[in-house]
């Protein structure tokens, strides 16, 4: 058998070989096509041939000639387009393809050259270019075309970066439809709409015009206080109904949602006390309401724990009828030769099943303060499981086969399925993770809820 050490070095030489031996029938070709008069697509060949291998220096000297008429062809395009006086716009371009495909050959060792005069005749009309797209760019702002504006400092930037304040002009044509329509969705009470414009402006330019004072008037305007009074519990477990409590709120405000504002939970104990309501739980509507307005709420968040239930599994065991082979020597007695028979007895293994299972049904409802409207109402059911399922055998496993109708199973699906449960896990999420996630879970879903439900109400 080869070790890696000796394969990888063959590997490598057939490798390079390869790449030799297709650089050097490209060169060939690629000279056949140059002499034929076809030195743009003899270019191509020579500029693959180089690619193949770096070190053919016939394909490098080709490539220098072919690829230098290229580069004079297309010049030779520019000057044209320059001296009949045509679109300043399409000559720049030709220029810069011209360029490119100068870069590209260059960027494989060859250099091509550039006479100054290009070099020249490209500066004037690259000058003439921007200044001609500057006022345009001008011209559109005036008129108020902020997308046509953006788009030609845009072409400015890309050619001259510092031309001029042409970077500004194409921020301000970026940033002022944004504050336009910022005001006006602020005025008309979008509120979410005009933070999200004022927002984009403040990442862009936070100086801009007054954007971040209006982008704070908007969340100001808009923000929904939403109290969460205590959670009650249909068996009074006061400890559950505050631990699902504190997965809701916590949710809450994991949604950082700029619009969602969640009452100081200190500051909502500190009430219920001074009331004296801490004592006997906020159980009825009209107690939620009252508590929410002293908290400066717009909506209350009530909820009941409508059942929960923790069923932990116990471990059960069962046997499974099964056959281990074995090897017996015999003798031919015609021959007298010895051989080997496999055979199978009767054996048996343990399997183990266990499930943890973790059961929770809560209900929820937000209420206006405003209005007293029940903004929502909903039922929320979780279940949670975990199970274990594996086999064990106390004797020599690689040699126990499945049975099936009181015989062996010699087939290959039965065997694999025996052999995953002999590998299966032997572990089991305890009822304190399961219950976790469970609240995690059931919380996220409430106030993914009552977010959406705020978003279609505040646009």
């Amino acid at each position: 058998m080869f070790q890696r050490s000796h394969i990888a070095p063959a590997l490598l030489l057939c490798m390079l070989f390869a790449a030799c031996s297709g650089s050097k029938p490209m060169a060939k070709r690629a000279g056949k096509l140059d002499a034929a008069g076809m030195y743009s697509e003899a270019a191509d060949m020579y500029l693959g041939a180089v690619q193949r291998n770096a070190q053919n220096i016939d394909a490098k000297i080709g490539l220098k000639k072919t690829a230098q008429q290229v580069l004079d062809d297309r010049l030779s395009n520019f000057f044209k387009v320059t001296a009949m006086g045509g679109d300043r716009r399409n000559a720049v371009n030709t220029y810069l393809e011209a360029m490119n495909y100068r870069d590209r050959v260059q960027r494989m060792g060859v250099t091509l050259e550039v006479l100054d005069h290009y070099k020249a005749d490209f500066e004037r009309v690259k000058g003439e270019h921007l200044m001609s797209v500057y006022q345009q760019g001008q011209e559109l702002l005036e008129r108020q075309d902020y997308a046509g504006a953006e788009k030609l400092f845009a072409e400015i930037a890309k050619l001259e970066p510092n031309y001029k304040d042409a970077s500004s002009l194409q921020a301000l044509a970026y940033l002022e439809p944004l504050y336009q329509a910022g005001v006006n969705d602020l005025r008309a009470g979008l509120y979410r709409k005009a933070y999200d414009e004022f927002d984009r402006i403040v990442q862009k330019d936070a100086a801009y015009k007054d954007a971040s004072r209006l982008k704070q008037e908007a969340l100001t305007k808009g923000q929904y206080s939403i109290a969460v009074v205590p959670f009650t519990s249909s068996d009074k477990r006061k400890d559950l109904a505050a631990r699902v409590q504190a997965h809701v709120m916590t949710s809450l405000t994991q949604t950082r949602d700029p619009f969602l504002r969640i009452v100081d939970r200190e500051n909502m104990e500190r009430i219920l006390d001074e009331q004296r309501l801490g004592l006997s739980g906020v159980v009825d509507e009209q107690t939620a309401v009252q508590v929410g307005n002293l908290m400066g709420a717009q909506a209350v968040l009530m909820g009941t724990v409508i059942d929960y239930r923790e069923e932990p599994g116990q471990l059960r065991k069962g046997g499974k009828d099964a056959f281990e082979s074995y090897r017996v020597q015999l003798t031919n007695k015609e021959t007298g030769e010895k051989y080997y028979e496999t055979r199978y007895r009767p054996a048996r293994y343990s399997e183990f099943y266990q499930e943890n299972k973790v059961i929770v049904s809560m209900s929820y409802r937000l209420v206006s303060l405003e209005t007293g409207e029940v903004l929502m109402s909903q039922v929320v059911d979780r279940e949670a499981t975990d199970h274990m399922y594996y086999a064990a055998y106390d004797g020599n496993m690689e040699s126990l086969m499945p049975a099936k109708n009181g015989v062996v199973d010699l087939s290959g699906n039965a065997r694999r399925d025996m052999r995953a449960l002999f590998a299966a896990p032997r572990t089991l999420k305890p009822i304190t993770t399961l219950s976790s996630e469970l609240l995690n879970s059931m919380s996220a879903t409430v106030a993914n809820g009552i977010q959406q439900d705020l978003k279609s109400r505040l646009p």
